[in-house]
């Protein structure tokens, strides 16, 4: 392009002309503004979302366990067809398979893990190859932890520390789950997982606590007590094992008598008179007098049907054995009969002979 000077002293511009100049103009003439990026495609555009309704353990009342291969039913609808691909993630994890039952039902087999009010997410690929995902909060979860044995045993007295009791329990995890345990409501200073079944717990120097009551919680969920052995899981009704307020008030008293430092005993007391639950969430009755007159109304109907069983029992086999008794003794009188070693009685010597009309009677 030429460029030409103009205008005069120390200053001027310099003007543009030509080819150079017109191009300039057209292009800022005609200069159209960016087209818009292109919207990300919809998901799974005109299929349906998947919706879940409820996730259950399959079959019902069966444990979804914390090692995981248990199994879940997924109610819902708008799960596809049987050829689609699908995906379902229990938490963070995803199923370990996915079974299709319906559109409106999945089977999906959990991978180990722990916690509870999971959520539940259900990823369903159709012909246009987007994915439909449908989601549900706080449906899903593993069964709680459940103590069935602790060690060393120490009942009847505190564990003064330092100590380790070891908790066996099921579901406590495959990995390091962060576990916390307690022994009587008391915190354990340091709670060590080993696996799935083995938790220590650590007491400190001079702490006294109750070797009762374990618990430990994982996941957010806490564990139920069910060891066998008696005056462990007092607070439990699984075992019936519960001393009475009376009783313990008897020993805190014969304990003061003698000198002797009754003060756990007057814990474990106030937390028996207090709650009859501190070591599940869920029991039928709260209070200990409650419990009392629940446990007492159990036992007396228990009595009462074990007493007319026993009953309706000796009553069936007092009949069953006189029946099984006459019908012996008249095959054995047809057989000597019939081989001619005795006569036949006829009707009138049978009505009058005493043992033919007691079985008559009979």
């Amino acid at each position: 392009a030429e460029q030409k000077r103009k205008g005069g002293g120390g200053g001027g511009r310099i003007e543009r002309s030509g080819i150079g100049m017109v191009r300039d103009v057209k292009a800022l003439a005609i200069a159209a503004p960016e087209a818009p990026a292109a919207a990300p495609p919809a998901q799974g555009m005109g299929e349906p979302t998947p919706v879940i309704e409820s996730v259950e353990p399959y079959p019902e009342g069966s444990m979804v366990k914390a090692v995981g291969g248990s199994q879940v039913l997924i109610r819902g609808r708008e799960f596809g067809r049987s050829d689609e691909d699908r995906v379902v993630t229990l938490g963070e994890t995803r199923a370990l398979r996915t079974t299709w039952v319906s559109s409106d039902a999945l089977i999906a087999k959990v991978a180990p893990g722990v916690g509870a009010d999971l959520p539940v997410r259900v990823e369903v690929t159709g012909p246009s190859g987007q994915p439909r995902v449908g989601s549900s909060p706080y449906a899903f979860r593993y069964s709680a932890p459940y103590i069935y044995d602790v060690s060393p045993v120490i009942v009847g007295r505190p564990v003064v520390g330092p100590a380790e009791i070891t908790l066996s329990a099921w579901g406590v995890g495959l990995w390091d789950t962060k576990p916390e345990a307690q022994l009587n409501g008391v915190t354990c200073v340091d709670t060590k997982w080993v696996d799935n079944r083995t938790v220590v717990c650590s007491v400190a120097s001079n702490q006294r606590v109750a070797l009762e009551n374990p618990e430990i919680k994982v996941g957010g969920q806490r564990s139920t007590c069910h060891i066998m052995r008696p005056g462990i899981c007092t607070v439990s009704l699984h075992h019936r094992s519960v001393n009475s307020p009376k009783a313990l008030k008897v020993q805190i008293r014969a304990i003061e008598a003698h000198g002797g430092d009754a003060t756990w005993l007057k814990e474990r007391l106030k937390a028996m008179e207090k709650t009859y639950s501190s070591n599940t969430v869920y029991h039928p009755c709260k209070t200990w007098v409650d419990c009392r007159v629940k446990s007492f109304d159990g036992a007396v109907v228990s009595g009462i049907i074990m007493v007319t069983t026993g009953v309706c029992f000796f009553i069936s086999v007092f009949f069953l054995s006189k029946a099984v008794y006459f019908v012996y003794t008249w095959v054995e009188r047809e057989a000597l009969v019939r081989a001619g070693k005795l006569p036949p009685i006829d009707d009138d010597e049978e009505e009058m002979d005493p043992y033919a009309l007691n079985i008559r009677l009979f």
